[in-house]
């Protein structure tokens, strides 16, 4: 360590300090880990502090990465002993580099309950929640600071103390921008635990996002329902809201949208809330909840912009990919079966990205695992087939899979390694005049995605058995040899050069 202490003394007195920290990284890299773990600790760094107190950009950014390379060596009680008040006033320093270093620090104090006591006691801790009003950059560690600290019991009482929430309800006064980032954090913690909810409440941090709801914002009420969103994914989330009446708030609040067009934007999200809760729960939500079923069914009309006609075959397609979901969708009957009929059209007229979230939502839906793959299950995906794609629905998927677009032809193998794994789908696959050979010819496909995509296509083909029963011996054999070849299995020059001879 004597050289390093040599850089840090000409470095206190040196007025051109890039030299010297130019050198410090080298000497330090000369060091095994565990020698810096435990010699370190004799060596002052104030001086490496001091050089942060400059407007040259070159030696601030040099001292900062020094410094989180050196720091991470320290042992953390050590290191708040000796530079917790450094770091403390660091928080405060104009350029972002310098709070995020400090932040990351603190961070190692934030998955030990011992360690998290000692940096809550220490005055830093209260500074740095403030700095959740910071800058994006600052704020998103300081986010992950406290979310660590909170994944335990002890942890979450320690930042939701007496000493910290009048920090959080004062940050949350700045502006939305800043309050949503506060609300977004009680949400996380929320889905931790039961335990960690209740605390969250008690502490009054979540109460706010649901007044959200009611303000004239449409950016922040959409902020609000995308954070009620993730709450609702834990079941400790969705009985807080159902508690507090929210479902029938944000059912009030679609019925609006659906005449009102300045809220028409909050549609997307409030899709995905009721979507993602039905997922769960489909029969009941489907059945409690009928002006959701009702936008759903009737955004996938042609009339409706195309974004929109995704989103609500791809909340179909979440729905329905449980065999609670399918039947809970086949009990709405005629009304179901009228709208996944405008599937057709988007497969064939809309744009790229459109298409390709459009098949992979109805590959979803139609997904059977074996175990499920009875009779009644398998007629009922067969009969949604033919429905959404149309009387020539194998030709239009053949059709897209000719198409020289990766990302659509990948929708489409999925959808035919979904079919695959079912009787029908494997009759309609292997029936379609030409199909068979597409999927068999290794010229086809360049990319290892496509490749890959196409061989799980092939080998569910083969796993089942039933392809010579379907088209005969010889398509039954290449099928069987392709498998056994592999994905990348690439033809010899000579046959290849003699395939296009012949033909």
């Amino acid at each position: 360590m004597d050289e390093l202490t040599d850089i840090l003394e000409k470095l206190s007195l040196s007025e051109n300090k890039s030299d010297e920290l130019n050198r410090i990284k080298p000497a330090l890299a000369k060091f095994p880990k565990e020698q810096l773990a435990r010699d370190l600790s004799t060596v002052d760094l104030a001086v490496l502090f001091d050089c942060l107190n400059t407007d040259k950009e070159q030696q601030l950014e040099r001292t900062c990465e020094i410094l989180e390379y050196a720091l991470q060596y320290l042992d953390p009680v050590l290191l708040l002993q000796k530079y917790g008040g450094i770091l403390q006033k660091g928080l405060s320093h104009k350029d972002p580099r310098v709070p995020v270093l400090a932040v990351k620090q603190l961070q190692r104090f934030s998955q030990d309950d011992e360690l998290s006591s000692l940096v809550q006691s220490h005055p830093i801790f209260s500074k740095s929640v403030e700095m959740l009003a910071a800058d994006l950059s600052v704020s998103s560690q300081v986010f992950t600071f406290l979310y660590q600290m909170s994944e335990s019991l002890k942890g979450v009482s320690l930042v939701l103390s007496t000493t910290t929430l009048p920090i959080l309800h004062a940050v949350m006064k700045h502006n939305t921008t800043i309050q949503i980032r506060v609300l977004e954090l009680a949400v996380k913690i929320s889905q931790i635990s039961q335990e960690h909810l209740e605390t969250v409440e008690r502490n009054g941090l979540l109460k706010p996002l649901l007044d959200l709801l009611n303000i004239d914002d449409i950016l922040v009420r959409l902020s609000a329902i995308d954070l009620l969103t993730s709450l609702a994914y834990t079941q400790q989330g969705l009985r807080y809201l159902e508690a507090h009446n929210t479902l029938n708030s944000m059912e009030s609040i679609l019925k609006t949208c659906r005449t009102d067009p300045f809220a028409e934007t909050l549609l997307p999200g409030l899709i995905k809330f009721f979507g993602n809760i039905s997922h769960l729960r489909p029969k009941q939500m489907l059945a409690q909840h009928p002006a959701f079923l009702d936008t759903v069914l009737e955004l996938t009309d042609t009339s409706y912009d195309p974004s929109l006609r995704t989103i609500a075959f791809e909340t179909v397609g979440h729905i329905g990919v449980s065999l609670q979901g399918k039947q809970a969708l086949n009990a709405i009957g005629n009304k179901f079966i009228n709208s996944i009929e405008k599937l057709e059209s988007l497969v064939r007229d809309a744009a790229t990205e459109f298409r390709i979230r459009g098949m992979n939502a109805f590959s979803s839906l139609i997904k059977l695992d074996k175990e499920n793959q009875s009779e009644e299950f398998c007629s009922m995906t067969e009969t949604w087939y033919h429905a959404a794609l149309g009387s020539r629905a194998m030709a239009l998927l053949h059709g897209v899979l000719k198409q020289p677009f990766l990302e659509l032809r990948l929708a489409v193998y999925q959808m035919y390694a979904t079919m695959a794994r079912q009787g029908w789908g494997r009759r309609e696959i292997l029936r379609q005049p030409g199909l068979p050979e597409l999927l068999l010819d290794r010229e086809t496909e360049r990319d290892k995605d496509g490749m890959d995509a196409k061989y799980e296509v092939v080998k569910c083909l083969a796993d089942s058995g039933e392809t010579q029963h379907i088209v005969g011996q010889d398509i039954a054999k290449k099928v069987h040899e392709y498998v056994k070849q592999g994905p990348y299995f690439i033809l010899p020059r000579s046959s290849v050069a003699l395939d296009g001879g012949e033909s």
